[in-house]
C-alpha cells in the first residue's frame, strides 16, 4: 500500500492538472483525483507496467463521465458560466510560467467548453501534457489516427480563437492600474485606450448574487458599464491584485467578505479582449481558500 501511495502522490499534480483543465471546477477535479486514487489502491487485476499511463486513463475517463452530468446541470444555469478561478503561484522558470499561464487562463478554460469532450481530452493530453498519441488513444479507447484528428481539430480551433496570448507582467500591471483607476473615479478615459474594440464583459453568479446576466459587447458599452455600474458599486471596497489562473487579476472584498473577482483575456497586441467577473458566492469562497502551485508539464497542486 505504501508503494502504491507513493507512486500515486508522484502523479497527483499531473492528474490534478488534467482534471482541473478538463472540468473547470476545483471541487470536481479534486473528486476525480480522489476517485482515481481509490481505483488505484483497490485494483487487483494484472500487473500494471506503466502506472502513469494507467492513472491518466482512469482520471481522463472519470472526467469524461463528469462532463456528461455537467452539461445537463448547465442547461439550467442562470446567466453566463465561468470556470472556477484559482490563486496561482509558480515553481517554474519565467519562460515556463508563460506557457503554464496560457493553459490556465479563464479564457482558455472557457474555450475548451466549446470543444467536444474527446477533442478537449486529446488536445490537453497531447499538447499540454505531452502524452504520445498511442497513450492518448489508450486513454480515450480510440485508435491513434482518430486521436490525431481530434487533437488537430482542437488545435486549429484554439489557434484561430487567439486565447493563449500572455502579455508580460509589466503590461498586465499597466492594464490593471487603468481598470482600478476607472473603478475608483468613474472616469474610463484611460481604460478605453487599452481595450480591444470588440471587448466583452460577462459575470458568473448563477442568480445567487446581483450581477448582469447578459454578455456586454463592445468597448463603449463595457466602459459605460464600468463607469455607471461597477465604479459606484465597488467604490469603497478593498481591491487587491492577485495572481489568478496564472495572470494578474483583481479580488474585490467588502470588509472581510469576498465580493467579486475579475480576470482578463488579451489580444495579440496586449489589449484587453474580455472581462470575466466572478460573483458566485460559492466560487468566491473557494477562491479565497484555494492556492494552486503550477509547475512545468501542466502539473498543478491545490493547497
Amino acid at each position: 500500500m505504501r508503494e502504491q501511495t507513493e507512486i500515486f502522490e508522484e502523479q497527483r499534480p499531473r492528474l490534478t492538472g488534467i482534471a482541473y483543465r478538463m472540468l473547470g471546477s476545483v471541487s470536481d477535479a479534486q473528486d476525480v483525483v480522489q476517485d482515481t486514487y481509490l481505483r488505484w489502491v483497490t485494483y487487483d487485476g494484472p500487473a500494471i507496467d506503466a502506472p502513469a499511463a494507467w492513472l491518466s486513463r482512469v482520471c481522463t475517463n472519470r472526467c469524461l463521465d463528469r462532463l456528461k452530468s455537467a452539461h445537463k446541470t448547465r442547461v439550467d444555469y442562470v446567466g453566463p458560466w465561468i470556470p472556477d478561478q484559482i490563486q496561482t503561484e509558480y515553481v517554474a522558470s519565467a519562460e515556463e510560467q508563460v506557457e503554464i499561464a496560457s493553459s490556465l487562463t479563464t479564457a482558455f478554460l472557457l474555450l475548451l467548453e466549446r470543444l467536444t469532450p474527446k477533442e478537449r481530452a486529446a488536445y490537453l493530453l497531447h499538447d499540454i501534457f505531452g502524452m504520445p498519441f498511442d497513450e492518448v488513444a489508450a486513454s480515450l479507447d480510440l485508435n491513434t489516427a482518430n486521436c490525431r484528428k481530434l487533437a488537430a481539430r482542437a488545435r486549429r480551433f484554439v489557434t484561430q480563437s487567439h486565447v493563449r496570448h500572455i502579455p508580460n507582467e509589466q503590461r498586465q500591471a499597466e492594464l490593471m492600474e487603468a481598470f482600478r483607476s476607472a473603478l475608483a473615479t468613474g472616469d474610463t478615459g484611460g481604460l478605453v485606450h487599452v481595450l480591444h474594440a470588440e471587448t466583452t464583459l460577462r459575470a458568473d453568479s448563477d442568480g445567487k448574487a446581483a450581477a448582469i446576466r447578459r454578455v456586454i459587447e463592445g468597448r463603449g458599452d463595457v466602459c459605460r458599464f464600468v463607469a455607471g455600474v461597477l465604479s459606484p458599486a465597488w467604490r469603497g471596497m478593498r481591491l487587491s491584485i492577485k495572481k489568478i489562473n496564472g495572470l494578474l487579476g483583481l479580488v474585490v472584498e467588502d470588509g472581510a467578505i469576498p465580493f467579486a473577482s475579475v480576470t482578463f483575456a488579451y489580444d495579440a497586441e496586449g489589449c484587453v479582449r474580455d472581462f470575466f467577473i466572478l460573483r458566485h458566492p460559492d466560487k468566491l469562497s473557494q477562491l479565497g481558500e484555494t492556492l494552486s502551485t503550477a509547475a512545468g508539464g501542466g502539473a498543478l497542486w491545490f493547497h
